[in-house]
Order: structure tokens, then C-alpha cells, then sequence
């Protein structure tokens, strides 16, 4: 559903950024803001140190625990980062058009910014070139995966 808004407010803000380019990064960066403030909230919780996992799988799971808790949100915030991101260059690029130079700048930000919130929601498309984090991931998940199977048991 928030991929599905941040489509929305993309495609609003670059049409809107023909008609006046300063306004029509409003809606986007309050969606960045309300984005970045949603990622400092997740990350805020400590998750527990599980003695069955690896130190490397520990640490997947502190940095990335809300993901393991809730892998379908996680998805979906980044990838709602990432089109916000990618809203925020074409708003920046047709702004340049029309004389608002600060758009190009702005734009930069939004990729600086965005970018490794996306990484930070859902780390699994970005591990795939780093086998020790694949290896703490799948460790992670294969722990998941037999916490619930037991709790299916009981």
C-alpha cells in the first residue's frame, strides 16, 4: 500500500513540477520526511541475542530485526523509498527546465537520502554480492523458519 501512495505522489509532483516546480516538491518531502521518521522508529528497538545464532547472524538480526519481523512491510517501505527517490530526480530535472536549479540539488539529497533507507528497509536485494551477509541472512531466516515450525508443533 505505501508503494502503491508513493507512485501516486511521484506521478503528482512530476506533473506538478510543470506548473510550478517549487510546490511540487512538497509532497515529496514530506513523503521522504514521513519515510525517514517510520526507519528511525523501526530501528529504534534492540532485538535479543540469540545464542543458537552466529555472531555474524546476531548482527544481521540487530541491524535488521524489523525486517525478520514484518518482511512484507519492509518490501514495501523500500520500495516506496525508492520511487520517491527516483520522483525526486525527474521533479529535479524537469525543475531545471523551467529555471528552478535548487530542484537538481534537492534531488541529490532525496538519492543520498533514500537511498540507504531503502537499503535499511529491505536489506535482501543488497546483500546478494556479499556472501558472508547472505550467509547471516540465511542463517537468520533458517532460525525463523524453525522457531515457527516448533511453535506450529506445540
Amino acid at each position: 500500500m505505501t508503494q502503491i501512495i508513493a507512485i501516486l505522489i511521484s506521478i503528482l509532483s512530476f506533473v506538478w513540477s510543470f506548473f510550478n516546480p517549487v510546490w511540487a516538491w512538497v509532497p515529496l518531502v514530506i513523503s521522504g520526511l514521513t519515510l525517514l521518521v517510520v526507519l528511525l522508529g523501526v530501528k529504534q528497538k534492540k532485538w535479543r541475542h540469540i545464542d543458537e545464532l552466529s555472531e555474524a547472524a546476531n548482527q544481521m538480526l540487530q541491524k535488521f530485526g524489523h525486517y525478520y519481523s514484518m518482511p512484507f512491510a519492509g518490501r514495501d517501505f523500500s520500495a516506496a523509498c525508492s520511487t520517491i527517490q527516483f520522483g525526486a530526480v525527474g521533479v529535479g530535472i524537469v525543475g531545471a527546465f523551467f529555471g528552478f536549479w535548487w530542484g537538481l540539488g534537492l534531488a541529490v539529497l532525496f538519492w543520498f537520502a533514500l537511498g540507504p533507507a531503502a537499503m535499511a528497509f529491505n536489506p535482501v536485494n543488497f546483500i546478494q554480492g556479499e556472501p558472508t551477509l547472505r550467509f547471516a541472512h540465511d542463517e537468520v531466516i533458517e532460525w525463523i523458519m524453525s522457531q515457527s515450525n516448533s511453535e506450529g508443533q506445540n
